[in-house]
């Protein structure tokens, strides 16, 4: 390809210009009108966003100024390029050249023109285009007939390059009849393509911006939508917890009531206010007030849960020894024990003190001891035991920070196979799983006091081995 440095260029000496200057001659004037030249086109890049039709203005206001017509490329993301612009100034031609935009794209491998400066990222001068480099880059011969009309003198394409990209390329074409480009002419082409480059950049990083700042506001209104989906979802679930307390405070009511009636009943029979009673019957009173009092225990069991899960089963948050609880505990729960012929220890360590809810710590050592009671055969043995420690077992997640006070209740019962530990603590689970378990109860013993741990701001824990036993611990904050 027909190539040329700078140096080819005719350029005036300094001393030329200065007395040019000095003199008010043409130099000084040419110089006046490249500055107004500028400070126009800064003018009409700065004007506007939308870069490609305000190149199409800067192009056509360098026609005056620096050729006979000018010719817009820019690159697009994919490193595609695409011709925006062909302008002339004769209205004559005009439409011929408004025609090569989409008839003579440019090419990567074109010789001359825009695809050598972007490849190159250098200014490419061409003091003088030949017939020969006009057949090599047309595309046909039509496209050529109309390079030929257009008259085609010297050529400088200047790459538009911004912060080490380049964005496009800029050429100017003289015309064959006119000067050729001289060094002053290439100056202020480089300027020129410099002001380009940089209104290319800021409308492209507006435009990433604005495109941006429209994807933040999609995913900012599809998060405001799923907040609020959320917490209608969460009022639906505290309306339908609140409407399942309802229904089991009025189930409960309705159902004690017939209860209280059966219990009262037998307690009459039981004086024999009716008349005397044989052996048998009280037999039979025996087994009815014993369902009686275990169905209303299961009526309470599910009450409590539903007030638990609701968080409307309030706790205190008091200093207490756990001495007290234990031994309430035990005292409930021993008969039941003595009566299957198991043996209730109580281990040392019971001086320590909790932070919680006396009557709340009470029922759930209850509740443990009865589910050690349950599932313990004749002859084993529950040993409760209580301490003071910073060390959690596995599992343990209490809130906040130690030291701790564990009461633990271990059996020698049946144990929980790996698979069930978690399970256990689930509403109406029971390790004794299958259609014909041998324990009774509904199986909400466990869900209420890890809840009731929870709440008081402890945790309650298994370890187990199945066959050999189980150990529940209850984790409460230390009072000391």
């Amino acid at each position: 390809m027909a190539h040329a440095q700078r140096e080819a260029l005719s350029v005036p000496a300094p001393e030329q210009w200065a007395a040019g200057a000095a003199t008010g001659g043409a130099g000084y004037t040419h110089g006046i009108v490249n500055l107004a030249f500028l400070a126009e086109t800064s003018r009409c890049l700065a004007q506007s966003l939308d870069y490609e039709s305000t190149l199409r203005t800067v192009a056509g206001l360098a026609l005056p100024v620096l050729g006979s017509w000018c010719i817009v490329d820019v690159v697009e993301a994919d490193g595609s390029m695409r011709r925006i612009a062909v302008v002339h100034p004769d209205p004559g031609k005009q439409a011929l050249a408004a025609g090569l935009t989409e008839s003579w794209p440019p090419r990567r491998d074109d010789p001359i023109g825009a695809p050598m400066a972007i490849r190159s990222r250098q200014v490419e001068v061409i003091p003088t285009v030949d017939d020969d480099m006009l057949v090599g880059v047309a595309r046909d011969e039509d496209n050529l007939r109309i390079l030929r009309a257009l008259g085609i003198g010297s050529v400088i394409v200047i790459p538009l390059i911004a912060r080490g990209t380049v964005l496009g390329a800029l050429t100017l074409v003289s015309a064959d009849s006119g000067r050729p480009y001289a060094q002053c002419d290439l100056d202020l082409a480089e300027d020129l393509g410099t002001r380009c480059a940089m209104a290319i950049d800021n409308a492209r990083l507006h435009g990433a911006a604005r495109s941006a700042g429209t994807d933040v506001a999609l995913v900012n209104e599809r998060l405001l939508i799923a907040s609020i989906r959320e917490q209608e979802l969460a009022d639906e679930a505290r309306e339908a917890n609140l409407a399942k307390t309802r229904f089991l405070s009025a189930m409960s009511h309705e159902l004690r009531t017939p209860l209280n009636a059966i219990v009262g009943y037998a307690d009459l029979f039981d004086l024999e206010v009716a008349g005397p009673l044989t052996a048998g019957q009280r037999a039979y009173l025996a087994r009815m007030r014993a369902s009686s009092t275990h169905l209303i225990r299961l009526v309470d069991d599910v009450l409590d849960l539903a007030r638990v899960e609701a968080g409307r089963s309030d706790v205190r948050q008091e200093s207490a020894p756990a001495a007290p609880a234990i031994s309430d505990a035990v005292g409930v729960v021993e008969p039941q024990a003595a009566a299957r012929g198991i043996a209730i220890d109580l281990g040392d360590g019971a001086t320590c003190s909790y932070i919680g809810d006396q009557d709340r710590v009470r029922q759930i050592i209850i509740n443990l001891l009865a589910n050690a009671v349950k599932f313990t055969e004749s002859g084993g043995r529950i040993t409760v035991s209580c301490g003071t420690t910073i060390d959690l077992d596995a599992g343990a997640h209490p809130g906040g920070e130690g030291p701790w006070v564990f009461i633990r209740v271990a059996d020698t019962g049946m144990g929980i196979a790996e698979e069930l530990r978690e399970s256990v603590f689930e509403p109406f689970v029971q390790a004794d799983q299958g259609h014909t378990r041998k324990q009774g109860g509904t199986g909400l013993g466990l869900t209420i006091s890890r809840e009731l741990a929870r709440r008081m701001g402890g945790d309650l824990t298994l370890q187990s081995v199945q066959g050999e036993g189980s150990c529940f611990t209850l984790w409460l904050r230390s009072a000391a």
